[in-house]
């Protein structure tokens, strides 16, 4: 976040989770359909690794499945055959036969920690030693099913005939799209070597959201994947919407949220705004401006449907005195109209970045929005839903780079609010789940950013 007078500042994210419960082959899953045999896919230099073998089994269901959608978007079409190998890379002693990739071309720096598709020879590479099978350990196989869907998602790019002159965001969240189809098809039990639910989903999407790229210094940064809003709205949008959604003539004309630091003094600066300031609900320049400018925003939309807005007001306490679950740390109550935060909740969202406590802040807002001026129950999963719908829209009208406003975002806080929207907003020490998934509070968030308020 940042203050009129202040640089723009960036947030520096830690996530740490515990390996999903993700089913794959070897472990029975009661009352659903059988998992396959593992796959026999043919792989240059096989070490027959467990990281192989979920390399194999998750290329397979993704072959698979495209083999099945590929016709209803290639206009009846079947699915050309990759013309190039499939390469298991040990980057520390690369092969000879990994070294002939095009992409590869001889240097494993080429390969090092990665998995990609190669549009020069039709092939698909990845690093069998590097960082992906820690990230599997971590965050649960279907990880690895989810790069692996990306990157088979530029293969069908390739086929498709989408120009490799497009700019390089609108390819990467195209493929997250089609990553997105795939999960849906595996949310649907229609995989055969992985099964997994909603709320593993989540812990997956923790961990697929570190592999957006760090905020740039430069606008000429052609080689971008997107922010972690773009990539985790992109992959959303395919599993809401399928292939013929992500593989539509509208997708390059997509809006897209990430940009740049503007000067080397945004850039040096690397400091969100301090906690206590953050904290602060006086104006600028002693508060951080945030909960000054909630208030006229939401004054603003309320006088257009001639509705009355109170003031929100913030306050420190051990525990919402509203709040019916006894772990609860931060909450909105309507009978004082205040949201109120301990110190320690406070402290623990801070670590992601100003915007992600901000992100809490905004969401005691929309409970606000959804009480007074609406009247709503606010124990709900649609209580919730309607808060990320809301922030959504708040935060698209915030994310500007000047316009006079006394409040903006900075440039990284799209992947605070992101973080906070998946991970500490259903938090039983926050708001709670209240049946929502973390994937469905990201969906209504997007909604809300891209539809407004008139999408909430």
């Amino acid at each position: 976040m940042r203050r009129a007078t202040l640089a723009w500042v960036i947030g520096l994210l830690v996530v740490v989770v515990t390996a999903c419960s993700t089913q794959v082959h070897g472990s029975g899953t009661s009352g659903l359909p059988p998992l396959a045999s593992d796959a026999s896919l043919s792989v240059v230099d096989d070490a027959h690794t467990d990281f192989d073998r979920l390399a194999k089994n998750a290329l397979t269901d993704v072959i698979t499945y495209w083999q099945k959608a590929y016709p209803s978007i290639s206009g009846g079409k079947a699915l050309p055959a990759l013309q190039g190998k499939i390469y298991s890379v040990d980057d520390i002693d690369l092969s000879a036969a990994a070294s002939n990739e095009a992409c590869i071309d001889g240097d494993p720096r080429n390969i090092q920690d990665n998995a990609f598709y190669c549009r020069l020879d039709d092939s698909i590479a990845y690093d069998r030693v590097g960082f992906l099978p820690k990230l599997a350990k971590t965050y649960g196989p279907y990880f690895v099913a989810l790069v692996f869907a990306h990157e088979f998602g530029h293969a069908v790019q390739q086929r498709l005939g989408i120009s490799a002159s497009e700019s390089s965001i609108v390819r990467e969240t195209q493929a997250d799209c089609a990553a997105g189809a795939f999960t849906a098809s595996v949310l649907n039990f229609s995989a055969a070597h992985f099964r997994i639910g909603s709320a593993e989903l989540d812990k997956v999407l923790v961990g697929y959201i570190q592999l957006r790229d760090p905020t740039s210094h430069s606008a000429d940064d052609k080689g971008t994947h997107g922010d972690g809003f773009d990539r985790l709205s992109a992959l959303a949008d395919g599993i809401n919407h399928g292939a013929t959604y992500c593989y539509s003539a509208d997708w390059s004309k997509r809006s897209f949220t990430e940009r740049p630091f503007t000067s080397d003094s945004d850039y040096a600066s690397g400091g969100n705004e301090p906690l206590a300031q953050v904290l602060d609900p006086s104006p600028p320049p002693t508060g951080g401006g945030l909960q000054p400018d909630l208030n006229v925003y939401w004054k603003q939309a309320a006088d257009t449907i001639n509705k009355d807005w109170s003031d929100v007001k913030i306050a420190e306490a051990t525990h919402p005195p509203c709040a019916t679950n006894s772990a609860s740390e931060f909450g909105y109550c309507p009978d004082t109209n205040t949201v109120y935060y301990s110190d320690d909740i406070a402290k623990k969202a801070y670590q992601y970045g100003d915007y992600a406590l901000g992100t809490l802040f905004v969401y005691g807002w929309g409970l606000a929005v959804q009480h007074q001026l609406f009247g709503r129950d606010l124990s709900t999963s649609s209580a919730l839903l309607g808060s990320s719908c809301l922030a959504g829209a708040y935060s698209e009208n915030v994310n500007v780079a000047g316009g006079g406003r006394s409040f903006a975002l900075s440039p990284p806080d799209m992947d605070e609010a992101t973080v906070a929207v998946l991970t500490m907003v259903g938090n039983d020490l926050v708001f709670g789940e209240r049946g929502t998934t973390g994937l469905e509070r990201i969906g209504s968030f997007t909604k809300g950013y891209f539809g407004g308020l008139g999408a909430c």
